[in-house]
């Protein structure tokens, strides 16, 4: 396997498309409910292999796919021990039109 440098943006995408897909072999319904994901969403990462997730990381280039939380200033911000319950108080929002 050759040396591939991947962006700042094709890591994190690769990251998380590699935590989703290990969530979804473990627990479709919580991970779904974690990311907003649609059930052809879940079923089509589930579905992929690791080189198809690097292949499809690679082609998408330094464009992310995954846009931070709203509210992510307001839980940067917030005193440490009050982040994680704001965070559960608050879940991301799945993208509008998704369920």
């Amino acid at each position: 396997m050759s040396h591939v440098t991947l962006t700042d943006a094709e890591w994190i995408n690769l990251n998380v498309l590699v935590v989703i897909r290990a969530g979804l072999q473990h627990d479709m319904a919580s991970t779904c409910c974690r990311y907003g994901l649609d059930t052809e969403q879940a079923n089509y990462l589930r579905s992929l292999s690791l080189d198809d997730l690097w292949s499809l990381v690679i082609h998408v280039g330094d464009t992310t796919l995954f846009p931070p939380r709203a509210d992510l200033v307001t839980l940067l911000s917030a005193p440490r021990p009050l982040a994680g319950p704001m965070a559960l108080v608050h879940p991301p929002k799945p993208i509008e039109g998704r369920r």
